[in-house]
């Protein structure tokens, strides 16, 4: 078990107190501005009142620790929720060279999952949803990632009404190791994901597809914050959006090139098909970066069905709700088709 790993991990005591610091989700916080913050219950009914609790730092851990300069940096309100709320972590370890496939579930309202993944393993981690009624749900999934091992993590769960949901992943990289991180959405409430990868070693790759199929009154958010801190590391990030009634997503993404590193290589892309009038989607991207020897995109396609591909098909007698069904399956394929054949890639085709 990576131990500096582990001890980065904060406490339910300093998430509290950071949560103290932090204080409510607010619009101007540059992290939730396209979220409904009014949504979000208060402490109070959570059963965490950081507004007084305790910000004593625990006996087991030194005063300035390294666990206490990690939570010191982490900014994000849904991250540290899970562990002020003392959820009880899953430590998983996978030692180097294993082949591994898992189905992860939360049983409470508040889950924190923490894996150790050893040099050079092959693993598959499906993420499946905890169907208890609730009125607020918050995971953290904690992920190290050693040399030059290959993950696919992913959910495609069936449409889930929960009132209010919140994932987040914090993912380490080593040298040369390889991240796929493929999503579904079809949740009718608010929900967000958020990413934080740190791209660590050379040569690390993570690859993010994220499909949102939604309609009625639903809001999904995205915010994604991917740091290049070595040469010759790779992100990719594509989402796409079918969005019909009075469906809401925003995608936040940020990428930041660190200083020294030569030979980046980011692409980030957003398509979005409106399938009503009332339905809308924001998009920010963000780039930093502090070296000229990269190459990072971004792009962003917001419309309807295209017109000629209907004509084409309604020309040939394909009834026009048939051709539109047609058009939306190809979109929505085509964000995974590029995937390696997998168990991933087969959950997310079959649930299309």
């Amino acid at each position: 078990m990576n131990a500096e790993f582990i001890q980065n991990l904060p406490t339910a005591e300093q998430a509290i107190a950071r949560l103290r610091e932090l204080g409510m989700p607010r619009r101007n916080n540059e992290l939730w501005s396209f979220f409904p913050v009014a949504k979000i219950p208060t402490p109070e009914f959570m059963g965490t009142d950081f507004a007084t609790a305790p910000t004593t730092t625990p006996a087991a851990a030194p005063a300035h620790s390294s666990s206490d300069e990690a939570v010191q940096k982490e900014s994000d309100f849904a991250a540290l929720l899970p562990i002020a709320n003392q959820a009880r972590p899953m430590i998983r370890e996978i030692v180097a060279g294993a082949a591994e496939m898992a189905m992860l579930k939360c049983n409470n309202d508040f889950g924190h999952t923490v894996l150790d993944i050893g040099k050079g393993a092959k693993v598959s981690l499906e993420i499946l949803d905890n169907k208890v009624t609730h009125d607020i749900a918050a995971e953290r999934f904690d992920i190290n990632v050693g040399e030059n091992a290959d993950v696919e993590i992913f959910f495609a769960n069936p449409a889930c009404d929960l009132p209010l949901r919140f994932r987040h992943f914090n993912i380490n990289q080593a040298a040369g190791a390889n991240v796929r991180f493929s999503s579904i959405c079809k949740d009718t409430a608010i929900g967000r994901v958020s990413v934080e990868c740190h791209l660590k070693g050379e040569g690390a790759n993570f690859d993010y597809r994220s499909l949102h199929i939604l309609d009625g009154e639903a809001s999904q958010h995205s915010r994604l914050t991917i740091y290049h801190e070595a040469p010759r590391t790779v992100s990719t990030q594509l989402a796409r959006n079918l969005l019909s009634g009075s469906a809401r997503v925003s995608y936040d993404g940020s990428v930041i090139v660190g200083y020294d590193c030569t030979g980046v290589n980011s692409s980030q892309l957003v398509n979005t098909i409106l399938m009503s009038e009332d339905a809308s989607v924001s998009v920010k991207p963000v780039l930093k970066i502090y070296h000229d020897d990269v190459e990072c995109t971004h792009g962003n396609t917001v419309g309807e069905l295209d017109a000629e591909q209907m004509f084409y098909l309604v020309s040939r007698g394909i009834p026009k709700k048939s051709a539109q069904e047609m058009l939306m399956r190809s979109f929505a394929q085509e964000t995974f088709l590029p995937l390696p054949d997998s168990p991933a890639k087969k959950r997310l085709m079959s649930s299309l």
